[in-house]
């Protein structure tokens, strides 16, 4: 009778036990904590939702940090887990008893999905009940309970100093690492309202300003690595690792009284020159090189090398003289001059309208970027094929047969003028050849406006732009040159047919140089 009872007393709490914990047919899932400006999250859960997920019956639990709630239980299971310190960015996955960073970790997890574990159930009260109701679903959005005490930890007790609590905060914009910092910051104000906080980013130049001052402060070696991140008190910082709000408040709170501030001087103009100064040093250097071979590569560009060969070989065949042919030129290459120096310049001040706001700013230099790495395989592809057909027909990165006829006739309505509107009437033409030859060198020119103007239209960028478009008519000139001296429109022809494969091989490596450019810019 005793056997029996005992066994029955056996059996009832294992009952209870499988069907109150919640793990009886219970759903595998996996918990991704993030934030609304991850991207890294984002495509986690677009990757997740695309690979057929629920086939599998595996259900991701997308849990947002930017609720308080959610991110005060974050920080509780790292802690009862033994991860704390040890993620300071976006996407955490939590599967298990384990936790790990990034979309490679996310997945590392996703593919050795286990049952869903009595403690973790434990510390996120109604998670599992969420997922088992939702039938066949690969996808949910989960928050903490309000206010829960499973998930808030106890608060500590605020620190107390003397004086009004200062912290310097640089950032990043776009920086996975600074969304967690700044959650942690918000935090630290709720234990110390009167905490100042004094937030740059470091794209801009006070930022910067702001970051020579902590290295120099605090002698932090010299390094090709972002520092940001950085939180700065009176006597120490935080780099590299999350600064946590117990941290930050332990520090905060064993200052002595006379603990100032050393950012707290304005920026001065001395300190934003050298800044500039410094910025400019090694952009400069490699902006210069990549606008005179943009300049000198947009020159012989075929496109517009064909063009002039054909105004000079059809003046002769006219039997002007070569005076005429010479001012009609030098004329038709000013019209070319000034209508892209014109263009540039209306250009450059819609680029130095759109470089204000950061995020466009970047997504335009990036969009560069990967449009000067595309045409790059583009003319890549060309030189192979002109080098293995020769024939010029192959390639396809130029002026379409129908606008090489449409040039043409405007020349040769040009050269029907005579007297003294025919002079005039070049330098008008240059001006629509130029407009009809820009879907070929455009290409060049720009991404190389968008590099000239990296920091303001200003007297440099002009003078940078003015540079660019004398380099661009260096080649033209010197084919009105020659056939001055009497070198015929043939040889120039046959020089050109020459020297396609190494034009377009000085194209590709242009673009690509172009493409490091926009790059650097984007991450500047």
């Amino acid at each position: 009778m005793k056997y029996s009872l005992t066994r029955k007393l056996l059996f009832w709490t294992m009952i209870w036990f499988v069907c109150g914990s919640g793990l009886l047919n219970a759903r595998p899932w996996i918990a991704l904590f993030g934030s609304a400006d991850c991207d890294q999250c984002a495509k986690v859960k677009q990757e997740w939702l695309e690979d057929g997920w629920a086939e599998d019956e595996a259900v991701l639990a997308y849990i947002c940090i930017d609720q308080e709630e959610n991110y005060l239980l974050l920080k509780e299971i790292e802690k009862k887990l033994g991860y704390s310190g040890q993620f300071n960015a976006f996407p955490i996955a939590l599967q298990g008893m384990r936790m790990a960073l990034g979309g490679e970790g996310f997945w590392q997890l996703a593919e050795e999905l286990s049952e869903p574990d009595a403690e973790i159930v434990k510390l996120l009260p109604g998670l599992q009940e969420a997922v088992d109701t939702v039938a066949k679903e690969p996808f949910i959005e989960w928050s903490a309970p309000v206010n829960s005490p499973e998930t808030i930890p106890p608060d500590a007790t605020p620190a107390t100093t003397s004086t009004t609590p200062r912290l310097l905060y640089l950032s990043s914009p776009g920086c996975q690492k600074c969304a967690r910092q700044e959650v942690e910051l918000r935090l630290l104000k709720q234990k110390l309202p009167s905490l100042q906080v004094d937030h740059y980013e470091v794209t801009t130049e006070e930022g910067q300003v702001m970051m020579q001052r902590v290295v120099k402060f605090f002698a932090i070696e010299a390094s090709d690595r972002n520092l940001a991140p950085l939180v700065a008190w009176a006597e120490g910082f935080v780099t590299g690792e999350l600064a946590t709000e117990e941290r930050l408040a332990e520090a905060l709170g064993t200052l002595p009284a006379d603990a100032a501030p050393f950012w707290d001087a304005p920026v001065t103009e001395e300190e934003l020159q050298t800044q500039r100064h410094v910025n400019r040093s090694l952009l400069d250097s490699m902006r210069l090189t990549t606008i005179l071979l943009a300049g000198l590569a947009d020159g012989v560009n075929p496109c517009a090398f064909a063009t002039v060969i054909f105004l000079v070989s059809y003046l002769l065949y006219l039997k002007r003289g070569r005076r005429f042919v010479l001012i009609a030129g030098l004329l038709f290459c000013v019209g070319v001059f000034a209508s892209y120096l014109l263009f540039g310049i209306g250009l450059s001040f819609i680029v130095d309208y759109l470089n204000r706001f950061i995020i466009v700013k970047r997504i335009f230099y990036w969009t560069f970027a990967l449009i000067g790495f595309i045409l790059a395989l583009l003319h890549l592809r060309d030189a192979l094929r002109y080098r293995r057909s020769r024939n010029v027909a192959d390639m396809e990165m130029g002026l379409d047969a129908q606008t090489h006829r449409k040039i043409h006739d405007k020349i040769h309505r040009w050269a029907e003028l005579t007297g003294w509107l025919a002079l005039p009437a070049t330098v008008l033409l240059g001006v629509v050849v130029s407009a009809m030859e820009f879907a070929c060198t455009g290409q060049i020119y720009l991404p190389t406006i968008i590099a000239i103007n990296s920091a303001g239209f200003n007297l440099r960028a002009a003078t940078l732009l003015f540079l660019y478009n004398f380099i661009f008519i260096l080649p033209l000139l010197a084919v009105t040159t020659l056939a001055y001296f009497g070198i015929g429109a043939k040889s120039l022809a046959a020089f050109a047919r020459n020297h396609v494969f190494a034009t377009k091989t000085l194209m590709t490596l242009l673009f690509l140089l172009l493409a490091i450019v926009m790059a650097w810019l984007a991450l500047a």
